[in-house]
């Protein structure tokens, strides 16, 4: 009985340290048309989007469960700030922190990618020869992890594309370790 408290604290902790060394993936989303994009994220059944129009949306089992209209600027700051505001982009690109050799060595892993959309030229033929090249290069990619889900539209001309990029973190600890060098620059 005395024992029941230490193993309930073993427990816990093990439970902790469980969600530490786990490796999770985490699902990045995009749409773009003519007609309009979102980009966003997902770990899990939660997906937060951004929307055009300034709009966050937050979304459960693909429900939407928040949205969040973010305040435009004032336009007086325009003009002088936008040139400030390039002038500190620029002098951040200089002295960037993450240097392209280290953004490699970083504990994350593509695990894959998925294309899917529709096209169409307005011309039937053209259409045509335009899918053969792509279902060429999808048979291509057969074996690779990236998959291309393309229909086309024969009737009408346009286009519009959804991606899906599956990114798997080995675990938070790894990626913390990994990151540590940048922090203490």
């Amino acid at each position: 009985m005395d024992f029941y408290p230490i193993l309930l604290a073993i427990a816990c902790l093990g439970g902790v340290i469980l969600f530490i060394l786990l490796s999770f993936c985490v699902t990045l989303i995009g749409s773009i048309s003519p007609k309009g994009w979102y980009a966003g994220g997902g770990l899990g059944p939660i997906t937060l989007l951004l929307l055009p129009e300034r709009t966050l949306e937050l979304r459960l089992f693909e429900r939407t469960v928040y949205t969040y209209i973010i305040p435009k600027e004032e336009e007086g700051r325009a003009g002088e700030e936008e040139e400030k505001d390039d002038e500190i982009l620029k002098k951040a690109e200089k002295e960037s922190r993450f240097p392209l050799s280290a953004i490699l060595k970083l504990p994350i892993s593509i695990d894959s990618v998925t294309i899917s959309g529709r096209f169409g030229t307005g011309d039937a033929g053209e259409t045509g020869k335009l899918y053969g090249w792509i279902a060429a290069l999808r048979g291509a990619l057969g074996t690779t992890r990236l998959h291309l889900n393309i229909i086309p539209d024969f009737a009408e001309a346009g286009w519009s594309a959804k991606i899906w990029v599956r990114i798997r973190i080995r675990s938070i600890l790894h990626l913390v370790l990994a990151l540590v060098p940048f922090v203490r620059r």
